[in-house]
């Protein structure tokens, strides 16, 4: 028997009871979902690993990617999954009851606050983010090399479509190649261990 995904499967039952519908955009549509939910599902393991929770991996990976002095205001800071503010507080004062972030003045704002990384979280969230990338190589191993770009390519493309962000928005100085060096192979690629 051959194998199907998950979406094949919906996609079928559904048709059978609307065989009128047209199907292509949910095939890539739910696709897009499910993928979504099991990557997503993979930084919660991976934070896990950390004793971290998945909103707590992405709110010090914020702040790590910010760079030195690793410190943000709260509402410059976006949880991966929707947070209300009194959420993001409680996230917050128990990463800082746990010696993970400090709350200092905000320089810029009298009544403001910033929020920043103490030494121990710079450490802690450099490991993780090596892990959740080794992770998300393990992921996407099925793919070739050509396809992996090509996906890429098109994915960046229907994202630009319903979503568009100015590439100003990226901090100066701060943007790399999202690309790798042909002959520096990809972390947790048996594929690249593989050649």
């Amino acid at each position: 028997m051959p194998l199907v995904d998950r979406v094949e499967l919906i996609i079928s039952a559904q048709a059978r009871e609307f065989p009128k519908l047209d199907y292509s955009a949910k095939a890539i549509a739910g696709r897009l979902v499910r993928l979504g939910t099991l990557f997503i599902d993979a930084i919660g393991r991976v934070a896990e690993q950390f004793g971290l929770s998945t909103n707590e991996y992405v709110i010090l990976c914020a702040l790590r990617a910010a760079g030195s002095p690793f410190a943000l205001p709260p509402k410059s800071i976006n949880p991966l999954l929707g947070l209300t503010s009194g959420g993001m507080t409680n996230i917050l004062h128990d990463l800082e009851g746990r010696g993970l972030v400090q709350r200092l003045p905000d320089p810029s704002d009298r009544r403001g606050v910033l929020i920043r990384l103490t030494p121990q979280a710079v450490k802690l969230i450099g490991t993780a983010i090596e892990a959740h990338v080794a992770e998300e190589h393990r992921l996407i191993d099925a793919l070739s090399p050509k396809e992996r770009s090509a996906l890429e390519s098109v994915l960046s493309k229907l994202l630009i479509s319903i979503e568009p962000v100015m590439a100003a928005s990226a901090p100066a100085g701060r943007r790399r190649p999202m690309r790798r060096s042909a002959n520096r192979p990809a972390v947790g690629s048996r594929r690249a261990a593989q050649k």
